[in-house]
Protein backbone atom coordinates (compact mmCIF):
# COMPACT_ATOMS: atom_id res chain seq x y z
CA UNK A 1 0.00 0.00 0.00
CA UNK A 2 1.38 3.04 -0.62
CA UNK A 3 2.77 5.82 1.95
CA UNK A 4 0.38 8.26 1.27
CA UNK A 5 -2.96 6.53 0.48
CA UNK A 6 -6.07 7.76 1.78
CA UNK A 7 -9.28 6.00 1.22
CA UNK A 8 -12.58 7.82 1.94
CA UNK A 9 -16.53 7.16 4.05
CA UNK A 10 -19.25 10.07 3.65
CA UNK A 11 -17.51 12.12 6.63
CA UNK A 12 -14.11 10.43 8.08
CA UNK A 13 -11.08 9.83 5.32
CA UNK A 14 -8.52 7.39 6.67
CA UNK A 15 -5.04 7.98 6.22
CA UNK A 16 -1.74 6.27 6.60
CA UNK A 17 -0.02 7.84 9.27
CA UNK A 18 2.72 10.02 8.67
CA UNK A 19 5.60 11.86 10.06
CA UNK A 20 3.94 15.13 9.19
CA UNK A 21 1.23 13.83 11.32
CA UNK A 22 3.52 13.83 15.01
CA UNK A 23 1.95 17.49 16.13
CA UNK A 24 -1.67 16.58 15.61
CA UNK A 25 -1.25 13.11 17.28
CA UNK A 26 1.03 14.24 20.12
CA UNK A 27 -2.09 17.21 20.53
CA UNK A 28 -4.82 13.80 20.29
CA UNK A 29 -2.87 11.51 22.89
CA UNK A 30 -2.29 14.16 25.03
CA UNK A 31 -5.72 15.59 25.02
CA UNK A 32 -7.35 12.16 25.22
CA UNK A 33 -5.31 10.86 27.55
CA UNK A 34 -7.20 10.27 30.48
CA UNK A 35 -10.21 9.61 28.69
CA UNK A 36 -8.40 6.57 26.76
CA UNK A 37 -6.56 5.08 30.07
CA UNK A 38 -9.17 2.58 31.19
CA UNK A 39 -9.14 1.28 28.16
CA UNK A 40 -5.24 1.34 27.07
CA UNK A 41 -2.42 -0.37 27.94
CA UNK A 42 -0.25 1.23 30.87
CA UNK A 43 1.61 4.87 30.10
CA UNK A 44 2.63 7.68 31.38
CA UNK A 45 1.64 10.77 30.39
CA UNK A 46 4.90 12.32 31.12
CA UNK A 47 6.47 10.02 28.02
CA UNK A 48 3.89 11.95 25.53
CA UNK A 49 6.42 13.90 23.86
CA UNK A 50 7.13 14.78 20.22
CA UNK A 51 10.29 13.02 19.60
CA UNK A 52 8.24 9.86 20.96
CA UNK A 53 5.42 10.54 18.30
CA UNK A 54 7.98 10.68 15.63
CA UNK A 55 9.55 7.20 16.41
CA UNK A 56 6.31 6.19 16.91
CA UNK A 57 5.34 7.06 13.46
CA UNK A 58 8.95 5.88 11.86
CA UNK A 59 8.02 2.33 13.39
CA UNK A 60 4.56 2.15 12.32
CA UNK A 61 5.51 3.43 8.34
CA UNK A 62 8.84 0.27 8.77
CA UNK A 63 5.84 -2.06 9.62
CA UNK A 64 3.40 -0.58 6.91
CA UNK A 65 6.52 -1.50 4.45
CA UNK A 66 6.65 -5.06 5.80
CA UNK A 67 3.13 -5.78 5.49
CA UNK A 68 3.26 -6.24 9.16
CA UNK A 69 0.41 -3.72 10.24
CA UNK A 70 -1.28 -0.73 9.48
CA UNK A 71 -1.42 2.52 11.36
CA UNK A 72 -4.25 5.13 10.22
CA UNK A 73 -5.53 8.54 11.29
CA UNK A 74 -9.35 8.82 11.18
CA UNK A 75 -10.16 12.51 9.63
CA UNK A 76 -12.99 14.47 9.17
CA UNK A 77 -13.64 15.34 5.61
CA UNK A 78 -14.58 18.79 6.64
CA UNK A 79 -12.14 20.59 8.52
CA UNK A 80 -9.60 17.57 7.91
CA UNK A 81 -9.44 17.52 12.12
CA UNK A 82 -7.50 14.36 13.37
CA UNK A 83 -10.48 12.77 15.79
CA UNK A 84 -9.35 9.04 15.92
CA UNK A 85 -6.55 6.44 15.49
CA UNK A 86 -7.37 3.25 13.51
CA UNK A 87 -4.84 0.15 13.46
CA UNK A 88 -5.00 -3.35 11.55
CA UNK A 89 -2.52 -5.23 13.45
CA UNK A 90 -0.46 -7.90 13.03
CA UNK A 91 -1.07 -9.00 9.74
CA UNK A 92 -0.53 -12.61 9.13
CA UNK A 93 -0.39 -14.08 5.29
CA UNK A 94 -0.37 -17.82 4.70
CA UNK A 95 -3.36 -19.73 5.44
CA UNK A 96 -4.38 -17.35 8.04
CA UNK A 97 -4.95 -14.01 5.90
CA UNK A 98 -6.10 -12.21 9.10
CA UNK A 99 -5.46 -8.86 10.96
CA UNK A 100 -6.37 -7.31 14.52
CA UNK A 101 -8.46 -4.13 14.69
CA UNK A 102 -7.89 -1.53 17.18
CA UNK A 103 -8.97 1.93 17.67
CA UNK A 104 -9.56 5.10 19.44
CA UNK A 105 -11.68 7.88 19.30
CA UNK A 106 -11.61 11.67 20.30
CA UNK A 107 -13.82 11.95 23.47
CA UNK A 108 -15.02 15.27 21.42
CA UNK A 109 -16.51 13.16 18.62
CA UNK A 110 -17.69 10.39 20.79
CA UNK A 111 -21.61 9.63 19.99
CA UNK A 112 -21.75 10.42 16.71
CA UNK A 113 -20.91 7.49 14.74
CA UNK A 114 -17.93 8.54 12.92
CA UNK A 115 -16.18 5.05 14.48
CA UNK A 116 -18.60 3.09 13.20
CA UNK A 117 -17.94 4.38 9.81
CA UNK A 118 -13.98 4.81 10.23
CA UNK A 119 -14.50 0.55 10.95
CA UNK A 120 -16.49 0.37 7.97
CA UNK A 121 -13.69 1.95 5.42
CA UNK A 122 -11.18 -0.08 7.15
CA UNK A 123 -13.04 -4.14 6.79
CA UNK A 124 -12.81 -2.82 2.59
CA UNK A 125 -9.51 -1.82 2.92
CA UNK A 126 -8.61 -4.70 4.48
CA UNK A 127 -10.79 -6.66 2.31
CA UNK A 128 -10.02 -5.12 -0.81
CA UNK A 129 -6.88 -3.20 -0.63
CA UNK A 130 -4.78 -6.06 1.44
CA UNK A 131 -6.49 -8.99 0.66
CA UNK A 132 -6.80 -10.47 3.89
CA UNK A 133 -9.73 -12.82 4.49
CA UNK A 134 -10.54 -12.59 7.96
CA UNK A 135 -10.67 -9.12 10.36
CA UNK A 136 -10.54 -9.83 14.22
CA UNK A 137 -11.38 -7.53 17.12
CA UNK A 138 -11.15 -8.00 21.00
CA UNK A 139 -13.72 -5.83 23.15
CA UNK A 140 -13.12 -6.06 26.71
CA UNK A 141 -16.95 -6.95 27.71
CA UNK A 142 -18.26 -3.59 29.77
CA UNK A 143 -17.03 -1.40 26.62
CA UNK A 144 -20.75 -1.39 25.54
CA UNK A 145 -19.41 1.42 22.77
CA UNK A 146 -17.35 -0.56 21.06
CA UNK A 147 -19.12 -3.50 20.81
CA UNK A 148 -22.40 -1.59 19.35
CA UNK A 149 -19.47 -0.36 16.67
CA UNK A 150 -18.24 -3.71 15.57
CA UNK A 151 -21.80 -5.32 15.76
CA UNK A 152 -22.80 -2.64 13.60
CA UNK A 153 -20.12 -3.12 10.84
CA UNK A 154 -21.71 -7.23 11.28
CA UNK A 155 -18.71 -8.47 13.03
CA UNK A 156 -19.75 -11.56 14.56
CA UNK A 157 -19.19 -13.09 18.04
CA UNK A 158 -16.98 -15.77 18.35
CA UNK A 159 -16.13 -16.27 21.71
CA UNK A 160 -14.83 -14.53 25.45
CA UNK A 161 -10.99 -15.30 26.25
CA UNK A 162 -10.58 -14.53 29.93
CA UNK A 163 -7.19 -12.04 31.04
CA UNK A 164 -6.91 -11.45 27.10
CA UNK A 165 -4.85 -8.31 27.11
CA UNK A 166 -3.08 -6.48 29.87
CA UNK A 167 -5.06 -3.23 29.88
CA UNK A 168 -4.30 -0.50 32.28
CA UNK A 169 -2.08 -2.19 34.43
CA UNK A 170 -4.33 -5.50 34.47
CA UNK A 171 -5.23 -8.64 32.32
CA UNK A 172 -9.31 -8.09 31.38
CA UNK A 173 -11.19 -10.37 29.77
CA UNK A 174 -11.80 -9.66 26.07
CA UNK A 175 -15.06 -10.74 24.08
CA UNK A 176 -13.80 -11.62 20.71
CA UNK A 177 -15.43 -10.76 17.14
CA UNK A 178 -14.79 -11.35 13.44
CA UNK A 179 -15.57 -10.81 9.82
CA UNK A 180 -14.81 -12.48 7.26
CA UNK A 181 -14.55 -11.86 3.50
CA UNK A 182 -16.76 -14.48 2.15
CA UNK A 183 -19.61 -13.09 4.80
CA UNK A 184 -22.36 -11.83 2.27
CA UNK A 185 -22.92 -8.18 3.54
CA UNK A 186 -24.70 -5.34 1.11
CA UNK A 187 -22.07 -2.48 -0.18
CA UNK A 188 -21.19 0.25 2.57
CA UNK A 189 -20.71 2.73 0.26
CA UNK A 190 -23.16 4.74 -1.92
CA UNK A 191 -21.95 3.51 -4.99
CA UNK A 192 -23.11 0.48 -4.60
CA UNK A 193 -19.21 -1.31 -5.19
CA UNK A 194 -18.31 -1.87 -1.75
CA UNK A 195 -15.01 -0.39 -2.10
CA UNK A 196 -14.32 3.35 -0.40
CA UNK A 197 -14.17 5.98 -2.88
CA UNK A 198 -10.27 7.54 -3.10
CA UNK A 199 -10.71 11.48 -2.63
Amino acid sequence: MEPTRRFSGPRVILELVQRAHAPELLSYRRRNFAYHRPFSPAQDERDLQLQEQHALITTYLERASRDQSYHFGIFLRQGGDLVGLLNLNNVVRGVFQNAYLGYSMDERHTGQGLMTEAVGVAAQIAFSVLSLHRLQAAVMPWNLASIRVVEKNLFRKEGYAPGYLKIAGHWQDHVLFARRSDQELAPLFPDGTGAPPVP
